[in-house]
């Protein structure tokens, strides 16, 4: 496999030639301390990175890079009839986790939920002869170019049975996917960081920023709750394993209502 340059941060592969990473620079993730470092597939390797895969239900499967190389994120493979889809990207491949993914049947679509989850995402793509779908209102973002990529705006079915969508708020193309044979053909929504669980059973949340705790408008978490409510789903996966197992379309409802009235200021009284 060809060497390519990440960020030690962020994980997302980048080609230009730039001193510090724009992805980690923005105000919704972060410089570290001691400031931009590079990396590349090499040093990873020599640090002993391997991709973890698990079983998270049938024909779902979590791919986590270990040491992270990334921003921690678990990325989700969706088993379908018409392909897999790889949905947000680890920061690492290498010929073990081809391999591994090959025997789950390879992958067929890329996408991530917003530009944080890019990842090696080029990388994955010439792997495996797979398209990589980029939302057009995020995709200056993008840090490495090849013809892979493609540019998406409007609800699509990017495999048959998998819809993406657009609710915007943590990125203006945060994305989300409906995988409709998910948990026994309830539906399974993909949500990244558009929609994040939380460690309280059935409530998820939703922020500009997750690292720097930036929370977003009323008026946004009521556009982002609102895109997703008709959609048919019962369990919600975020980017960090973080799951509401049942009944999760009302648990994101129930979620931004909570939300939209404590930033609205109605329950100031009590702070």
């Amino acid at each position: 496999m060809d060497t390519w340059r990440s960020c030690a941060t962020c994980g997302v592969e980048n080609d230009l030639d730039v001193d510090v990473c724009a992805i980690c620079a923005d105000e919704r993730q972060y410089l570290p301390l001691g400031g931009q470092r590079w990396t590349t597939s090499l040093e990873r390797a020599a640090e002993g990175c391997q991709l973890q895969i698990t079983e998270l239900e049938p024909d779902l499967y979590g791919l986590t890079a270990f040491p992270r190389a990334d921003i921690g994120q678990t990325a989700l493979l969706v088993r379908t009839p018409g392909g897999n889809l790889l949905w947000d990207v680890p920061g690492y491949l290498d010929e073990a986790g081809i391999a591994a993914v090959t025997d789950l049947g390879g992958v067929a679509a890329i996408m991530a939920s917003h530009p944080h989850m890019y990842g090696a995402q080029l990388e994955w793509a010439r792997a495996f002869g797979a398209p990589v779908w980029v939302s057009a209102k995020d995709r200056a973002w993008v840090r490495r170019e090849g013809p892979e990529l493609q540019t998406w705006s409007e609800p699509f079915a990017v495999l048959p049975g998998i819809v993406a969508s657009q609710p915007g708020g943590h990125f203006p193309g945060s994305a989300v996917a409906l995988w409709a044979a998910g948990a026994d053909g309830r539906g399974v929504l993909l949500s990244g960081d558009t929609i994040a669980a939380v460690p309280a059973e059935g409530w998820v949340t939703f922020l500009r920023s997750y690292p720097n705790k930036i929370p977003l408008s009323a008026a946004v978490v009521a556009r982002v709750a609102g895109a997703v409510a008709d959609l048919e789903f019962d369990r919600l996966y975020d980017n960090f394993r973080g799951v509401v197992r049942a009944d999760a379309a009302a648990a994101v409802a129930r979620s931004a209502e909570r939300y939209i009235g404590w930033v609205r200021g109605d329950h100031d009284a009590d702070t």
